[in-house]
């Protein structure tokens, strides 16, 4: 278990050096979430962006990357459960404004530790991004009336757009340059 307070914040994985940036951790998650790529495809290519050029065998590589996305702290089930509730790319102006308004970190401008990104990322406190979380995973099923056609209104709009594989998104383009 790793405590961020009392160890101090790692640049290696049983002995292999990774990268720590917070954008790399950010990569190897939308390179796991890509619908694009195999699932052998999804892992060579987070190992290549958390390990670089020297890279162990495959099941620390496999555990390394499980061990870094979850801040040091593997569990068996994040927060949000079996929904999704934010995505990097969709709510990356959310995880942004966040971030400037609680620590006052531009994240355009800073390298952080992506185990300290993970943690301040889970203490956001009250704001758009973590309003639009709640709505997300509310579960409607004991609300009733208005206040269900409210929340199921807003699941909708703030939905996480699913991942659109290049053939479906050149058959979308396709269709589209037909209407003309």
């Amino acid at each position: 278990m790793f405590n961020i307070m009392l160890d101090k914040l790692p640049s290696e994985f049983e002995g292999y050096l990774i990268r720590t940036d917070f954008r790399i951790g950010i990569q190897i998650s939308q390179a796991i979430a890509d619908v694009n790529l195999h699932d052998d495809e999804k892992i060579a290519v987070a190992a290549n962006l958390l390990f670089g050029a020297g890279k162990p065998g495959m099941d620390k590589i496999v555990s390394g990357i499980k061990w870094f996305l979850a801040g040091g702290n593997i569990k068996e089930q994040g927060e949000c459960g079996e929904v999704v509730c934010f995505d990097f790319e969709q709510d990356s102006g959310g995880i942004y404004t966040a971030f400037r308004a609680r620590y006052g970190i531009d994240l355009a401008r800073v390298s952080i530790h992506w185990f300290e990104f993970v943690s301040m990322l889970g203490d956001l406190g009250d704001c758009s991004l973590t309003n639009i979380i709640k709505i997300r995973v509310a579960d409607t099923s004991k609300m009733s009336g208005e206040q269900k056609n409210e929340y199921l209104r807003l699941q909708r709009k703030y939905a996480i757009k699913p991942k659109l594989s290049d053939e479906e998104i050149a058959a979308i383009e396709d269709f589209e340059n037909k209407l003309g």
